[in-house]
């Protein structure tokens, strides 16, 4: 019933991404190397970047439809 009643211009942030993002900032904050730590947090900000970018919501892995491209091949 959720999926129905999505109207087709809704999108939502990828949940993937921001689960990425979490983890690197995460492991940054408990690492006490300065280069690993600066290189998780790059990690992170590319992920949490990549979340920006909205995913259609009628966008399901079963309709074959990848949640970050344009879904528009021609």
């Amino acid at each position: 019933m959720v999926g129905n009643s999505v109207q087709g211009g809704v999108a939502e942030p990828s949940f993937l991404c921001l689960v990425m993002a979490a983890t690197y900032f995460r492991q940054a904050s408990r690492t006490r190397y300065p280069r690993v730590r600066n290189t998780l947090r790059d990690l992170g900000r590319e992920y949490a970047t990549n979340a920006d970018r909205m995913v259609p919501a009628h966008a399901h892995a079963g309709r074959g439809l990848h949640p970050l491209t344009s879904n528009t091949q021609s």
